[in-house]
């Protein structure tokens, strides 16, 4: 669940799902584990508002997955969801869509932002659709401002989200690249960290096709 300042307040569940050690995104170009974590990235200093330190910079760039034969869980049906949901978070970078395909929810790795969510206030007068909105919004002025682009935020699609201390948001949303509102729309992504209700804007980019 989202708090009032974009963070998540769920607490860690009682009997976490076992993991092994290292996350499965913590090793380049080779990945094993029982379910995926963002690695960490900068997402500037905090002070500087046109930081460019940790500005379109992904974390999932030059990932490679490659599924374990070994069994974690003795439940063959939950090895299966959890390397289904390993490898669609790398080959997606973490913009996924739902689906029933992947494990129960569990502290600690993205997940999508839920209906509820998104229709229930965050802020006063606020929804967690028009949240999202507002922080893809800021990616894409700073896209704007940083490629000299005239790209125009026009409606949220979906998103997901990781939780913790610096809540990191997976923003998909439709965009035009130009003032016109003939121009046609297109899939873009935003990603961005919450923390102490001050949004830092991580990437902005038009969604890749899909693998």
């Amino acid at each position: 669940m989202l708090t009032k300042d974009g963070s998540s307040s769920e607490p860690q569940p009682t009997e976490p799902m076992e993991t092994t050690s290292g996350s499965l995104l913590g090793k380049r170009k080779e990945a094993e584990t029982t379910e995926a974590e963002d690695p960490k990235e900068i997402e500037g200093d905090g002070d500087e508002e046109d930081s460019d330190s940790g500005w379109d910079k992904d974390s999932f760039d030059g990932l490679e997955y490659h599924s374990s034969d070994n069994n974690v869980y003795s439940d063959e049906e939950l090895n299966e969801k959890c390397r289904y949901y390993n490898r669609t978070v790398i080959e997606t970078k973490g913009f996924f869509e739902p689906s029933n395909k992947y494990p129960p929810y569990r502290w600690g790795i993205i997940v999508s932002v839920t209906s509820d969510d998104l229709e229930k206030e965050v802020k006063k007068g606020v929804t967690g659709r028009e949240f999202m909105g507002n922080m893809a919004s800021e990616c894409v002025e700073k896209y704007n401002k940083r490629n000299n682009k005239n790209v125009k935020f026009d409606h949220f699609l979906r998103a997901n989200f990781i939780p913790g201390g610096r809540t990191k948001y997976y923003i998909t949303f439709a965009a035009r690249e130009s003032d016109s509102p003939d121009a046609p729309l297109v899939e873009y992504q935003a990603k961005v960290a919450r923390c102490a209700g001050k949004t830092y804007p991580i990437l902005c980019r038009p969604s890749p096709p899909p693998k």
